[in-house]
């Protein structure tokens, strides 16, 4: 066979008549393998020239310098704090963060089958996007290390928060203050490549309102885009009668402060007229005096990074899913 100089682990594996996931592990843990084994990958390495790099090479001779962070909505501040949590954390580990942004299925697709085999990743952090089951094979099978945010799979470790136990708080939240007229804003259907929570904080929500005797009315729940925007336009429609709601619950800060502005344009005072509780406590909602459910996004940020690269530096490590508890921060708004 010709010796050519951009060989690839594919090739490795054909010529030494094992698989890619084999190979990996001759990469990173060659006392694993059995002897004849190890032989053969090594080679068929020397005769193909193959030089590992990016997500390959023993452990003694790879040094975590590149890590990957997949996300949709990068601008989204919720996204923003969750990077800045990770951000000392690669920094001491002296890596480089690479975002990958995502605006359509395609993209994500092509995302998964290239970055696995790209070599240019020493691990991969996937911030809500929805994995399919082949694509966490592939990432597996490739022996690229993944750390999954807002999500949890067997094969990866992953750091979520329970939306269910924030919906509930916030509802939880009104009660306590006497506010038993309660509404909604939320977001519609996810799109197909990313996760949203939305459903998950409203049924929190829906649920323990029911359980208290205070169920929320079909006229009070608006769904749309999770933006400042059409926060503000579901929010006019929903306070611009005399027969509104007692206290609002936004499934997030951005609708939450689009919330807020509706009341200055109606001349609702908050919370005297009507209270309002977002989702996420993101910097602005500090600012804006807003009361919301905190999910510790830089902590979940900076978990996730030290999950990555435990797992890049021990490879055995066993996978860690992580829940962060959500608390109710009040401001001036409930």
């Amino acid at each position: 066979m010709t010796v050519t100089k951009g060989s690839t682990i594919y090739d490795v594996a054909d010529l030494a008549g094992v698989s890619i996931a084999t190979v990996s592990r001759y990469l990173n843990n060659p006392q694993k393998l059995n002897p004849d084994t190890a032989r053969k990958v090594q080679e068929a390495m020397d005769e193909l020239a193959y030089i590992p790099h990016g997500n390959t090479g023993t452990k003694a001779s790879r040094q975590v310098g590149r890590i990957g962070v997949l996300t949709p909505f990068f601008p989204a501040p919720s996204f923003v704090q969750r990077l800045q949590g990770m951000t000392p954390a690669f920094r001491k580990a002296h890596c480089e963060m690479v975002i990958y942004t995502v605006d359509s299925p395609e993209q994500l697709k092509e995302y998964l089958h290239s970055i696995p085999f790209s070599k240019r990743l020493d691990g991969l952090i996937i911030m809500s996007m929805r994995i399919e089951e082949a694509d966490a094979e592939r990432l597996t099978k490739a022996g690229l290390e993944v750390v999954l945010i807002e999500q949890q799979h067997s094969e990866f470790s992953g750091v979520d928060a329970d939306n269910v136990r924030g919906g509930a708080l916030a509802a939880e939240h009104f009660l306590e203050k006497g506010y038993t007229s309660c509404g909604f804003i939320g977001e519609t259907i996810a799109l197909p490549y990313s996760l949203q929570p939305s459903e998950l904080r409203w049924q929190g929500y829906r649920e323990a309102l029911l359980a208290a005797g205070h169920p929320v009315a079909d006229r009070y729940v608006r769904l749309g885009e999770g933006t400042v925007d059409d926060g503000c336009r579901m929010a006019l429609e929903l306070l611009g009668t005399a027969d509104r709601p007692r206290a609002v619950f936004a499934m997030s800060d951005l609708q939450a402060i689009g919330v807020l502005r509706a009341t200055r344009q109606l001349g609702l005072r908050v919370p005297q007229d009507v209270a309002v509780l977002g989702f996420d406590d993101i910097e602005a909602a500090d600012y804006m005096e807003l009361s919301t459910v905190s999910q510790s996004l830089g902590e979940s940020g900076r978990l996730a990074a030290e999950l990555l690269l435990g797992r890049i530096r021990e490879p055995g490590r066993p996978h860690q899913a992580i829940q962060l508890k959500v608390s109710v921060v009040q401001r001036s708004t409930t």
